[in-house]
């Protein structure tokens, strides 16, 4: 009998020693494009009046790609650059992207000294910078000593490489004679079952009432305080404060109330809280999505949620114009956005913009709240025009 039971706890143990492997194996996929850009004669220093020239889409890895190409002058040294990015022209997410431009001779071979690549991988799109590139690819003195101007043209070359990663799976000790199966690992949807827990509102024990932001009327939300606290330090002071409520069933129920925010700003920053994803119209262009971006920028000072401020400030950065920059600048130097007040800043000292940027209804309305960075911007353009 123990000889049976020994012989049957030695086959369980053979069973269970079994055991599976999974690997992941990053491939990289590459593809490059070349774009030639007319409008630079030597003999005459580039403005920013020069329109940016766009390559045609070009596919890489299953995704749309285009090389922009603008001259662009730093208002700190004076100088003119040629300014080059990669924007993708797709909605979801990209798997991890490096990038290289190199400038091109004019046999279009490659010039290695006149390259520059990403120092790390970027994400493009969906809740990600949509460009990325250098706004100092090549300064214009060094592109007329290059050699690589044919004219007023040259050309460059775009390199991507995408990193897919694939799964491999093996298993030690199968006898069916089955081949390793493998194949593509689905993204990650966390963030659609989170979104669906709070649509759904199971487990919630916590109740936000929105007052103020324009309404009268005070809107309520079910939320979950663990999901809340774990983002947000502030709220997690906030419920920490909040006296608790006994519910039917033995539960408990705590209450925060949030002022002056405007409904669908809250209800985009709760949704961001749960599932890390922005709302689809700041994808589009256009004052709403500006608006829409300030709003959940000031939110996201408020509340501590520094990605959301960061993908925010990189937002308004992508849509500067005449009619907002003004606005913009004003929020940059209430939340402290440094990056923002730079663009902003920059886009002012273009030629011709100033003048236009003075004369809109905007600046009237906001130029008290930004008093400290139009004088800076005055002392390094060396012009002392505050009194406007």
């Amino acid at each position: 009998m123990a000889a049976a039971a020994a012989s049957l706890l030695s086959a369980a143990g053979r069973r269970l020693s079994r055991s599976s492997a999974s690997t992941i194996i990053c491939r990289e996929v590459t593809g490059h494009h070349k774009l030639t850009i007319a409008g630079f004669a030597p003999q005459s220093m580039p403005t920013e009046t020069i329109p940016t020239a766009i390559s045609k889409p070009f596919e890489v890895a299953g995704y749309s790609w285009q090389i922009a190409c603008k001259p662009y002058r730093t208002i700190w040294r004076g100088n003119f650059y040629v300014s080059l990015e990669l924007t993708y022209g797709g909605y979801w997410q990209t798997n991890p992207v490096k990038f290289k431009f190199t400038l091109l001779d004019r046999a279009g071979e490659p010039v290695p000294e006149l390259s520059r690549r990403s120092l790390e991988t970027c994400i493009f799109g969906s809740n990600s910078r949509r460009t990325h590139g250098f706004h100092d690819f090549i300064s214009w003195k060094d592109l007329k000593d290059s050699g690589c101007l044919n004219g007023d043209r040259f050309a460059v070359r775009c390199d991507v490489t995408v990193i897919k990663d694939w799964a491999e799976t093996s298993n030690a000790g199968d006898v069916s004679g089955a081949a390793p199966a493998s194949g593509g690992v689905p993204p990650s949807d966390l963030h659609e079952h989170l979104g669906s827990l709070l649509e759904k509102k199971m487990g919630t024990d916590v109740t936000i009432d929105l007052a103020g932001g324009g309404e009268e009327e005070i809107r309520s939300y079910e939320v979950h305080g663990g999901m809340l606290a774990a983002r947000s330090p502030v709220l997690a002071a906030e419920l920490h404060a909040a006296a608790e409520k006994k519910v039917p069933g033995g539960g408990v129920r705590r209450r925060v109330v949030v002022r002056d925010m405007e409904p669908k700003v809250f209800e985009a920053m709760l949704r961001f809280i749960y599932t890390d994803v922005l709302p689809e119209k700041m994808e589009e262009e256009g004052e709403d999505a500006v608006a829409m971006a300030r709003g959940l920028l000031e939110a996201a000072h408020r509340y501590k949620l520094d990605r959301l401020k960061l993908m925010c400030e990189a937002m308004l950065c992508d849509r500067i114009g005449v009619d907002n920059v003004a606005g913009n600048l004003a929020v940059a130097e209430k939340y402290g956005c440094c990056e923002l007040k730079d663009a902003c800043l920059e886009f002012m000292a273009s030629p011709g913009n100033l003048k236009a940027v003075m004369e809109t209804e905007g600046y009237q309305k906001t130029k008290a709240n930004c008093q400290a960075a139009i004088v800076e911007f005055a002392m390094r353009q060396g012009n002392l025009f505050t009194d406007h």
